[in-house]
């Protein structure tokens, strides 16, 4: 769940991101919505972002996470090890101003126990994602702030595709901390036979203070708060920001 953007980073200059989250779940959504207990979910995570600006225009980025999942009713579902790897490239299309328009595409891959579970066979599981992305920075009451939104359809070859929205609301309060407040959407597009498989839209809260002119350090908390099919997960995460 860390910031990407749709701002391509100056030639030569680099971005690193290193998240720890933390959620667990004892509730879930059913196909309509409801929410109804479950036995207890919990997941750690780690994940590292690192992007790195090739031109003022072309921005690569790559990412990977490490993960730990505990069932309280399934102890031989526990999974520990990594979840999805990816690579990709973000291109600025279009700056007039404060507005930014991009695309990226991504290429993102995993063992196939990270991601239909331990029974799984077979190695490697991959996907790919298309992502057009829109930044307007702009004055609020003073103070420096920006809105930004993405929208992506990731295919996915062994589960239903995905169409994923991202919004971010960023405000600088004081010049070294950032205040965002941001929503994840996910809707599945097709389930078997037809069906849809389900939906969730979480909703992150975080703060970031710049400790340095190249380090910052992140502190926010997440929750699942409508969904279909799918946990109410809800968390905190911590994260350390580089710039070089």
């Amino acid at each position: 769940m860390a910031l990407a953007g749709p701002w391509t980073l100056p030639e030569g200059q680099g971005l690193a991101i290193a998240t720890l989250l933390g959620s667990q779940a004892d509730h879930r959504f059913d196909a309509a919505g409801a929410l109804g207990p479950m036995p207890r979910f919990r997941k750690s995570e780690i994940q590292v972002l690192a992007e790195y600006g090739i031109t003022d225009r072309f921005t690569l980025r790559g990412r990977t996470e490490a993960r730990a999942l505990r069932f309280e009713d399934r102890p031989s579902a526990d999974d520990t090890g990594l979840g999805f790897t990816e690579i990709g490239l973000r291109t600025r299309l279009l700056q007039r101003g404060p507005l930014v328009l991009s695309a990226e595409g991504n290429l993102r891959g995993a063992q196939a126990r990270a991601v239909e579970g331990p029974g799984a066979d077979g190695g490697f599981r991959f996907e790919a994602e298309a992502r057009g992305l829109a930044g307007y920075g702009f004055q609020l009451r003073g103070r420096d702030a920006f809105a930004a939104g993405e929208l992506a359809y990731r295919f996915r070859a062994s589960r239903p595709d995905e169409l994923r929205l991202d919004l971010t609301l960023g405000v600088r309060p004081v010049p070294r901390t950032l205040l965002l407040a941001q929503v994840f959407s996910t809707f599945a597009v097709m389930g078997e036979d037809g069906v849809p498989a389900g939906s969730d839209h979480k909703l992150q809260l975080s703060a970031v203070r710049d400790v340095t002119p190249a380090v910052s350090l992140q502190l926010g908390g997440f929750a699942t708060v409508a969904a279909r099919e799918r946990l109410a997960e809800r968390g905190l995460l911590l994260a350390l920001w580089r710039r070089f």
